[in-house]
């Protein structure tokens, strides 16, 4: 369900203070948003439209941090569908606005042999995901529902209680 790769590279476009984001996440989107964090130092919210996951979650992770370090804010607009590394790039800003009606999806992520869900809670698997959750402030009973709500050739799209529960809002 999830063909990300024939998908562009997620792009960042300044508007005042905010920025829009578009595409998948991964390497080629870190070097960009990087590059976009020098030169748009002013940008203090990300607008997070239609970003359906991660090509790499090693990439992800750095961007999500990146963001996070530098006090940038997260929004999912009413019409924004953010999936998968895209759900995770929202939770890392440090502030947290979701409109209703914003889809968020979420699932399992896979290896290509495994999936997170079929290694053990101790396993080092995780501790990407761990230590990312840890940096940004949220309870990884997220991460660990992420990965059981749906396999990772599919897709659960959140409902408001859920959001609710995980706290992913904070505004």
């Amino acid at each position: 369900m999830l063909l990300l790769s024939n998908e562009k590279a997620a792009c960042f476009v300044a508007e005042g203070d905010s920025a829009y984001v578009n595409g998948v996440l991964g390497k080629t989107a870190h070097k960009r948003f990087e590059k976009f964090v020098e030169e748009y130092p002013n940008v203090k919210t990300l607008i997070l439209e239609n970003v359906p996951g991660s090509m790499n979650d090693e990439y992800n992770v750095q961007t999500c941090e990146l963001l996070h370090n530098n006090g940038i804010s997260t929004k999912a607009k009413s019409y924004s569908e953010i999936a998968s590394g895209g759900v995770d790039l929202l939770i890392s800003g440090t502030n947290r606005t979701i409109d209703e009606g914003a889809k968020i999806g979420v699932h399992s992520w896979s290896n290509g042999d495994k999936e997170g869900i079929d290694y053990p809670a101790s396993s080092e698997e995780h501790q990407l995901f761990f230590d990312l959750f840890e940096a940004i402030g949220i309870d990884t009973a997220f991460y660990w529902f992420t990965l059981r709500a749906a396999p990772a050739d599919s897709i659960h799209w959140m409902t408001e209680e859920e959001i609710e529960l995980y706290q992913l809002r904070t505004e």
